[in-house]
């Protein structure tokens, strides 16, 4: 799938600009929920339908993911695949999704699309209080997080920015002719400050993520008596940094 470069429509459906998430370029599109995000993707009539033509959209939609689910089988979303399956409907049907099932339903989704997504997790969207998420703990702005690792992404699959809770995605303003993958390896470098990213977490022993870290500048030796979850996390950050400045160059 080739990348991709998305117009803005017009009218309101322009959406309100994203210089406070340091994406300047981008308009923060709303979408009726999650399945909304979905029917904005895979159908392009969506973005510029009515309201009715976005309900019959989306309703003729929701058939057509839940027998996806089926595909699930043997994929590592195998065993999610009930939670998926009623997350979907749940979405559609206006029902509360618990908040430790969300995530599996959104990246399942991402699955199904074939899509990547990167979650854009407002601080200011979440009530302050004793249960607010560890993530966005003394986060100033909020939190960043991907539906997959992005060390197995590439940048020849469709990538979008979306809010964590389904509500926009961002689309490139008309004037920006650059890849969205481009544009987005550029705003991890400079434009994420006071956001929290939640990197991947590489599953491996202790002695492997010594082995590969110890490989590369900045390693020292005293490093190695660090933690085994610190040390996750840093290749974890490395690897997908990697990818991903590689599709600025």
């Amino acid at each position: 799938m080739p990348p991709i470069l998305i117009q803005p429509t017009a009218t309101e459906e322009s959406g309100t600009p994203m210089d406070t998430v340091g994406l300047p370029t981008f308009n923060a599109v709303p979408v009726p929920n999650l399945i909304g995000l979905v029917a904005w993707i895979r159908n392009p009539d969506f973005a510029a339908a009515l309201p009715s033509g976005k309900a019959t959209i989306m309703r003729e939609l929701v058939p057509t993911l839940l027998a996806e689910t089926d595909t699930l089988s043997g994929s590592k979303f195998a065993r999610k695949r009930r939670r998926i399956y009623d997350g979907i409907a749940a979405a559609f049907n206006g029902t509360v999704i618990k908040e430790d099932e969300w995530l599996d339903v959104v990246c399942g989704i991402a699955h199904l699309c074939k899509v990547n997504f990167i979650f854009v997790r407002s601080a200011e969207s979440v009530e302050e209080s004793k249960d607010k998420p560890e993530e966005l703990q003394g986060a100033s702005k909020g939190s960043i997080s991907f539906s997959s690792d992005p060390a197995t992404w590439d940048s020849e699959t469709s990538l979008y920015v979306v809010d964590y809770h389904g509500r926009w995605l961002a689309v490139p303003s008309d004037k920006e002719e650059r890849p969205i993958q481009t544009l987005v390896s550029e705003w991890l470098k400079t434009g994420a400050v006071g956001w929290i990213v939640n990197w991947p977490v590489v599953d491996a022993t202790k002695e492997a993520l010594v082995a590969e870290l110890s490989a590369l500048p900045n390693w020292m030796p005293t490093h190695s008596k660090l933690k085994k979850d610190v040390l996750a996390e840093r290749l974890g950050r490395i690897r997908a940094e990697r990818g991903f400045f590689s599709w600025g160059e």
